[in-house]
């Protein structure tokens, strides 16, 4: 699907099939006995501080790079349109951080870790798959930080068993993306 965007041969709008697959693993996530419901919540998560450690770095990091090689970008999206800003502020993490890691942690790791038994190897594969998701955005930038994204993501939700937690460092990533001005490697407009 995502070569099909790519080189443009899907006429209908790139959230819908990320809706759609989201729709299907949920269900079939909902209604797989062995998947443990309890990932949809914390699971009595605690760590925190590590956590809130690596988005402020992010978020360093991204101002750095942002300073450094676009300088006129600097936070340009919340400072030129702010209602648009705001709109992907409330609008990314529910209508993709949270599809993505539904797909990409829950579902995948749920229906592949018990058939790759080495747990880096997996790691690797799911981030390859996440990153080649990306290709829609046609550029090296927005599949080398998904493909660093996806294992920090995996990182999380392998430590806390919690799509929950992991939803949330996703769409603090990318809103931090956004905002920074890095944002303009992952937006496509809707009529793309």
């Amino acid at each position: 699907m995502p070569l099909l965007y790519r080189f443009d041969l899907i006429p209908v709008y790139k959230i819908i099939p990320l809706i759609a697959v989201f729709l299907v693993y949920l269900i079939f996530l909902l209604s797989d006995k062995t998947f443990s419901k309890k990932v949809f919540g914390f699971n009595s998560f605690r760590e925190w501080k590590p956590l809130v450690i690596r988005i402020f770095a992010f978020f360093a990091f991204c101002v750095i790079a942002v300073l450094l090689f676009l300088p006129d970008s600097l936070f340009a999206l919340p400072k030129q349109n702010p209602l648009l800003y705001l709109v992907i502020f409330i609008f990314y993490p529910l209508w993709s951080a949270y599809p993505q890691e539904l797909i990409y942690r829950a579902y995948f790791y749920h229906r592949f870790g018990p058939l790759i038994s080495n747990e880096t190897l997996l790691i690797v594969i799911n981030a390859l798959l996440f990153s080649f998701s990306h290709i829609i955005f046609r550029n090296w930038v927005a599949i080398a930080l998904t493909f660093l994204g996806s294992i920090l993501f995996s990182y999380t939700y392998k430590k806390s068993n919690s799509l929950m937690v992991t939803f949330i460092e996703h769409a603090l990533y990318g809103n931090i993306i956004f905002a920074t001005g890095l944002g303009q490697f992952f937006y496509l407009p809707l009529n793309m």
